[in-house]
Formats: structure tokens, sequence, C-alpha cells
């Protein structure tokens, strides 16, 4: 996750939030890892990403791609919010995100911004995502699995999916829902910038 995506200027939601610092995404990553006295051999026998890409990105010298990072977090049984902030603030039981102060995780090269919605709230059963794909944005080169359920609105904008290889075209204000275990991959089919609300189930989300 071989068709190259278009590189994208920012959007003016990317242009509000920094990128993620991969030299602190690594040390979170090997801080989960030896919590869970994992070897880097290890860790990529359980995520499927080579250990020596775990190395790099570990040491500040690789940032993960998206399938990487579910899949890293998947097998730490996390999910991306280990990548921002709130991965060391205590949770809430309850969590009130305004506009401005979301934490954001970019990935320039899929054209992707992720604005987090969940907040502090305690993980667990539902994680909420903002999505902003820039033309031509893509999930991917390969389709993507992970635990749980996902469910996509669209606000602004289109997207297509692909799930076991079936084309679901989404307008805004219409969404799809279905059990991740399925191969599936999207697309920004829309000329211009598409917005969209995710939704997944058992904490395990991009």
């Amino acid at each position: 996750m071989k068709a190259k995506v278009k590189p994208a200027g920012k959007s003016p939601a990317q242009e509000k939030s920094s990128s993620i610092d991969i030299v602190k995404v690594g040390e979170r990553i090997k801080e989960l890892r030896a919590a869970k006295g994992l070897t880097i051999d290890r860790l990529a026998t359980l995520s499927g990403v080579p250990g020596s890409s775990i190395s790099k990105i570990e040491n500040g010298q690789l940032r993960p791609s998206l399938v990487h990072a579910i899949n890293l977090a998947s097998a730490l049984q996390e999910n991306l919010a280990f990548l921002v902030g709130r991965y060391r603030d205590k949770p809430k039981p309850r969590a009130l995100v305004r506009a401005a102060e979301r934490d954001m995780i970019n990935y320039p090269e899929m054209g992707l911004a992720l604005q987090d919605l969940s907040g502090q709230f305690v993980p667990g059963i539902l994680e909420a995502r903002l999505g902003v794909l820039s033309q031509g944005a893509l999930s991917g080169n390969d389709p993507m699995t992970h635990g749980g359920e996902e469910l996509c609105y669209v606000i602004d904008g289109a997207i297509r999916y692909r799930i076991d290889n079936e084309p679901i075209d989404l307008l805004p204000r219409e969404f799809l829902q279905f059990k991740c275990d399925v191969p599936h991959s999207w697309e920004n089919t829309h000329e211009g910038e598409t917005r969209v609300l995710w939704l997944f189930s058992d904490g395990l989300s991009f």
C-alpha cells in the first residue's frame, strides 16, 4: 500500500498543523515495543513490516507509511493515536475537541491529512477521524486490512472505495460501512479536495 500519487500542494487544513515528528514517532514505537517485551524481529513478524524499516523508523530515519503505521499499531495493540500527542495524555471520561486543537497526522506522499476527533477520550470501542484528501490522493498501491469496522461519510467531494475489488463511489451525504478484515482501498475521485468523516470500531484504526 505501481501507480504513484500525484504530488499535491498543502490544503488550508494541512497548513494549520505541522507534520508529526518522525523522531518522536520512532521513540514512541520503540517505547511501546520495549514495554511489550518485543524484539525488532518479533515485531517485524507480527506486523509484516521489515525489521530494517522498523529500525530506521525507531531511529528517526524513516517516516512510516500509512500501511506500515496501521500494521505496527495493530501488532502493538494500539491505534494511530500513538503517533500524536494524546498517546501520552491521561484518558478522560468525556472529550471536547475544539477545531483549532485537533491533532493532525499528515501523509504528504499520499495527499492525506487526518485530524483526530477523539481527543483524550478513553480509547476502546470507537475512534473518529476527519480525513482531508488532496486531489489524486489514494490509500496506496495495495489493498489494506485491519481490525474492526469502518464507516466513511463524505462531507464534500467524492471518494471511490474498492472492497474485495468491487468499486463503490460515494458522493456528499453518502456513507459506507464494512468490516475491515476484507481487503479495501480508497481514492479521491473529485477534481479538488475531498473531506470525509471516518469512524472505526475496536480502536485499531488509522
